[in-house]
């Protein structure tokens, strides 16, 4: 059996990229494919020019397992099926308003999941961003895929997954991560041992007690509350607003607070 993992890209990028490769709102689907064509110089290996924590350290965990085959989903690039060799520019190009839409992505130069060749046992494994996971479920190759499919339960491909993966909405409590960092753990936890594990994992987030009632605050306030306590570490300082302050506040804000008392 082989599993063909596929993981999204990150917007942050170890290189520059050219001016005809950032999609504006004056850009079709058909003019971005001939500034990809016409590049003729400046690729760049895939494990070198994405930056984002998440993307890297999915490509190094599906690579490094024996029976997986990576595969970028991008939204500037489409469908990459990650070897030693895969390169390609770099590109800034997000799906919305400007970017393709989810129905032009298989267009994108790279094409779509009519690329993924499959044997009788191997299974396809998405665990990744809603808008990447809706791309994939307008593409029109979908059905090739759909019978070995293995997805979240609750997300936009579950009218297509022979086999959804429930996953429960507080398992990174269970699992002390950040949102961030979810899709690399359920990765990680199906390669090695299927939907088992993260079962587990939801029947621990199962039992978990009933989320405390937080309040939400202003970026001022958040700010002050970081500079009262600004010996803290980051994680220390989210416990502490979260826990003994009782407020509702993301990883990514608190970071942020603490950063900007940091830097004045």
């Amino acid at each position: 059996m082989t599993y063909h993992v596929l993981f999204s890209c990150s917007k942050s990028k170890s290189q520059r990229c050219k001016d005809n490769l950032i999609w504006s709102e004056n850009t079709t689907i058909e003019t971005w494919r001939k500034s990809w064509n016409d590049i003729s110089n400046d690729f760049f290996k895939i494990k070198d020019l994405y930056s984002g924590r998440a993307t890297k350290a999915q490509l190094k965990l599906i690579s490094d397992h024996k029976d997986a085959i990576p595969y970028l989903i991008s939204a500037g690039a489409g469908l990459i099926q990650i070897t030693d060799e895969s390169s390609i520019p770099s590109y800034d190009s997000t799906f919305g308003n400007p970017g393709p839409s989810f129905e032009e992505w298989h267009l994108l130069p790279h094409g779509g999941l009519s690329k993924i060749k499959l044997n009788e046992d191997d299974l396809v494994v998405i665990f990744a961003p809603n808008n990447y996971l809706k791309a994939i479920s307008k593409d029109p190759h979908i059905k090739l895929i759909s019978d070995k499919l293995v997805a979240p339960m609750n997300s936009p491909l579950k009218n297509f997954c022979k086999y959804p993966i429930k996953v429960h909405p507080r398992i990174k409590e269970v699992l002390g991560i950040a949102s961030a960092d979810i899709n690399t753990e359920l990765i990680r936890m199906f390669l090695q041992n299927g939907e088992s594990l993260i079962n587990e994992f939801n029947q621990k987030a199962e039992n978990l007690p009933p989320k405390p009632s937080r309040r939400k605050v202003s970026d001022e306030e958040l700010i002050n509350i970081a500079r009262d306590n600004i010996s803290k570490n980051q994680m220390d300082l989210v416990r502490f607003i979260r826990d003994s302050l009782s407020i509702s506040a993301s990883v990514e804000r608190i970071s942020k607070a603490r950063k900007e008392v940091l830097n004045k």
